[in-house]
């Protein structure tokens, strides 16, 4: 094997160099950097993600309050019972009105006509203040049986007490109602 000259030496030190560099550029330096561009479009992402998962849970948050204020201001919901609910009823106005001096309960009989009912019950009861009445009344109305207060009546006894009457219509559904079919008449 003869000798290689300078210039042959500098020439392969020079393809080694470039190799070498080459090798690095390729096998080391541009996947990296494909990398960190990769990286830096997925970190743009979350960050898009991230602000619009806080702007979802910001919504939420709003939705939720307003849910807790509509909640508030209109207390429970109310059902409406099933048809022939009159126990209940009683057992409702009985507790409601355990801090009268005295009350009673009249109902109005009735053959309901239609799938709702509305069982109307008349409500004479005696407190010692109107602010009792007052919230006995309050406590009538906030019922959660469905109702309807139609009518009230306040007067002022002799003795400072105060004797209220109230009229209200407590609704309830017939689930098997049928309507009655008309009768038709003819003519000759």
């Amino acid at each position: 094997m003869r000798k290689l000259s300078t210039r042959e030496r500098v020439l392969l030190a020079i393809l080694v160099v470039v190799a070498v560099v080459s090798g690095y550029v390729l096998l080391f330096s541009m996947p990296l950097n494909e990398e960190i561009q990769t990286l830096g479009q997925e970190i743009m992402e979350s960050e898009d993600l991230k602000t619009q998962l806080e702007s979802r849970w910001s919504q939420q948050q709003r939705l939720q309050q307003l849910t807790e204020q509509l909640k508030k201001q209109e207390g429970e919901v109310r059902y409406m019972p099933e048809y022939d609910n009159l126990q209940a009823v009683m057992v409702e106005l009985n507790t409601i009105l355990a801090d009268c001096q005295e009350y009673s309960l009249t109902f109005q009989p009735d053959d309901p006509e239609d799938a709702i009912y509305a069982r109307q019950a008349t409500i004479p009861f005696t407190c010692g203040s109107y602010d009792q009445a007052r919230d006995v009344l309050q406590r009538l109305h906030d019922s959660p049986l469905r109702n309807l207060i139609t009518d009230v009546q306040i007067t002022e006894q002799d003795d400072g007490s105060v004797k209220a009457t109230a009229t209200m219509l407590f609704f309830e559904y017939q689930t098997d109602f049928q309507p009655a079919e008309k009768e038709e008449t003819t003519e000759d």
